[in-house]
C-alpha cells in the first residue's frame, strides 16, 4: 500500500519538481571571407531586433579573413534530472537572418539559420527533439559563392551551435 501512495504522490508532485532554467541558446557565425573585398553587412534580422539605430559597420568582413558573430538567446528549458518528468517546457524557435554585399560588386550573400527544439515522445518521458538548419541565397553574376553549414552543435540543452558561412570565388 505504501508503494502505491508513493506512485500517487509522485504522480501529483512530479511536474513541480521539474528542473526549469533559462540558459543562453549561443549561436555563433563563422564568416569566412575568402575574396579581395570586404564584405558589408546589409541586413540583420534577429530576435529581439538590434535597437534603433545600431550600426551594422563593425559586423564587417575583411578580405581574405574570419570573423565571428555570437548571438545568445536566452531560453527557459527543462533540464534533464534523475527523476522522472512528466512534462517538458516548449521553448520558442531562434531564427537569425544576416545579409552581405560585396564591396563595389553585385554579389550578395544571405544566410538563414534556425533552431527548433520540438517535443517528441520518449521512452519513459518526453525529450526535445533539437533540429538546426541553414541556407544561403546568393546574387550577382556567378563569379562568387556563398555556402553555410552547421559545425558544432551540443545534443542537450541550452543546445548552442556554430554555423559557417563561406564566401569565395566561384570554381
Amino acid at each position: 500500500m505504501n508503494i502505491m501512495k508513493n506512485f500517487i504522490l509522485a504522480l501529483l508532485l512530479g511536474p513541480a519538481t521539474v528542473a526549469n532554467s533559462l540558459a543562453n541558446t549561443g549561436i555563433t557565425v563563422e564568416l569566412t571571407n575568402n575574396t579581395s573585398g570586404t564584405l558589408q553587412m546589409t541586413e540583420m534580422l534577429t530576435d529581439p531586433p538590434p535597437p534603433e539605430g545600431f550600426s551594422l559597420t563593425p559586423y564587417d568582413v575583411a578580405p581574405r579573413s574570419i570573423r565571428n558573430i555570437h548571438f545568445p538567446n536566452k531560453r527557459n528549458f527543462t533540464y534533464p534530472t534523475s527523476d522522472w518528468q512528466p512534462s517538458l517546457r516548449k521553448v520558442k524557435p531562434i531564427e537569425i537572418v544576416l545579409s552581405y554585399q560585396l564591396k563595389n560588386s553585385n554579389f550578395g550573400c544571405q544566410l538563414q539559420t534556425k533552431f527548433e527544439a520540438p517535443i517528441g515522445f520518449g521512452v519513459l518521458e518526453p525529450q526535445y527533439r533539437p533540429d538546426w538548419t541553414s541556407r544561403t541565397a546568393y546574387t550577382g553574376d556567378g563569379e562568387y559563392t556563398c555556402r553555410s553549414e552547421i559545425s558544432q552543435k551540443m545534443l542537450e540543452p541550452p543546445f548552442s551551435y556554430t554555423v559557417r558561412l563561406v564566401v569565395e570565388k566561384s570554381k
